[in-house]
């Protein structure tokens, strides 16, 4: 009766493993979705905002807040590159509606057309970060990155059953 229990006792332990192995791949793979989610938006908000000024070769105010909100976390779900590209857009942005509002006012031939080119420069860099973005975002978005990667649990539960049958 002893060598039951002592057997019985051993496959408990086993199966109690194996369900907390099984448990830390689902929060793994939770994990990696809820972070996949979170870069996405910043994503999607980055090029709706693109698009609105590749449009219309502008932006209003609310679309710029909308901009700024979707991206003022980013510092937590990417490193330092996204971080950096993104204030690059924001600034560019606000450098070409700068320079449409100066282009408004009269100015000299020179410096209107000094105005108009740097004006023209920031609107072209911005509409081709639309396309551009793909490669800056890429890294962080691959579906390789969210679909469970045979890791640690599964290859030490292979290991182990390997040992065992030989």
């Amino acid at each position: 009766m002893t060598l039951f229990f002592s057997i019985a006792t051993l496959f408990l332990s086993i199966a109690v493993v194996v369900i907390a192995a099984l448990q830390l791949r689902v929060a793994d793979d939770k994990l990696r979705l809820d972070l996949f989610d979170r870069r996405y938006k910043v994503y999607d908000v980055t090029r709706k905002f693109l698009i609105q000024i590749a449009q219309y070769n502008s932006f209003d105010e609310s679309e710029l807040v909308d901009f700024a909100a979707g991206i003022s976390d980013a510092e937590f779900p990417f490193r330092a590159d996204v971080v950096e590209y993104l204030k690059q857009i924001r600034k560019r942005a606000l450098d070409m509606r700068d320079q449409q509002m100066i282009l408004e006012q009269e100015l000299q031939d020179g410096e209107l057309s000094r105005r108009a080119n740097a004006e023209w420069d920031q609107r072209s860099w911005l509409r081709e970060q639309i396309t551009d973005m793909a490669s800056v975002f890429t890294p962080y978005l691959r579906f390789a990155n969210i679909a469970h990667r045979p890791g640690r649990v599964r290859d030490w539960l292979q290991r182990i059953y390997v040992r065992k049958s030989q």
